[in-house]
């Protein structure tokens, strides 16, 4: 798969969820010609759908960029579901990893990586229990788990688990961030869904709002995919939270 496929199928992804948590059952999607990305067809109405990642370009402490944090970590965790296949022992282990100021490790040492912390786990799996263990130092072999980690935290949970898009870190937003990200869309008259957080921010983002009034949009979602959270602008309203964020532990409810 090239990395024009990677982006196609990403794009699909995000709109097939987004579709799904606004209960919305499109009668037809098919692929547009970049712009837009899609075409839908709902309630016998033919929507353009223009769909954007949003990525942080703060930097982090120890001065490191979010979004070259995002694509390691990415890169990790794909080759540790891969991996960890292997360790059928590990089955009923859920785990959380403590990175040294966000750095990880390079392209070149993620098998090293991976394979060490999987080995620490089998190491450890015999004395797991249902209460949390954290581990703040390991054995000296372990020399990328001693560079790079702060500390894991480990417990046996009883059933099988998967390390499959568990947040890594929080990232806030600015509006000058937001507006670089999507100024080059806003000079394409089709609507898009972009994900981010909080309602009364987005309300006081005035430039960019005035940008949005200004155009030819008749509204723009912001999906925040990992709390399954939307919000919307429309030319006739403000930003508004069309649905709440939810959590293992319920409906989260007043963010705006």
């Amino acid at each position: 798969m090239n990395v024009r496929q990677k982006q196609e199928e990403d794009e699909k992804f995000i709109l097939e969820h987004f579709l799904h948590r606004m209960e919305i059952e499109p009668e037809h999607i098919e692929r547009g010609e970049d712009p837009p990305d899609f075409y839908m067809v709902y309630r016998s109405k033919r929507n353009a759908i223009e769909v954007t990642e949003y990525h942080s370009m703060r930097k982090g402490p120890g001065g490191y960029d979010w979004r070259a944090v995002e694509e390691e970590w990415q890169s990790i965790r794909e080759l540790f579901i891969k991996e960890r296949k292997r360790y059928p022992k590990l089955d009923n282990a859920h785990g959380v990893l403590f990175f040294r100021e966000l750095e990880m490790p390079p392209a070149n040492k993620h098998s090293q990586f991976v394979t060490e912390l999987l080995e620490f786990g089998i190491r450890q799996y015999k004395t797991l229990t249902e209460e949390i263990s954290s581990f703040d130092s390991f054995p000296s072999n372990y020399l990328l788990l001693n560079k790079y980690l702060e500390k894991i935290r480990l417990k046996n949970v009883n059933c099988y688990m998967t390390w499959d898009r568990d947040p890594a870190a929080y990232v806030g937003i600015s509006e000058k961030e937001l507006e670089k990200c999507v100024s080059k869309k806003l000079k394409n008259p089709r609507p898009q869904q972009i994900g981010l957080t909080h309602c009364k921010k987005f309300n006081d983002f005035t430039t960019l709002n005035s940008r949005f009034e200004k155009s030819s949009f008749d509204k723009v979602y912001f999906y925040q995919y990992m709390w399954k959270r939307v919000l919307c602008w429309s030319q006739n309203k403000q930003w508004e939270e069309v649905k709440p964020a939810r959590t293992v532990r319920g409906i989260v409810r007043g963010l705006q």
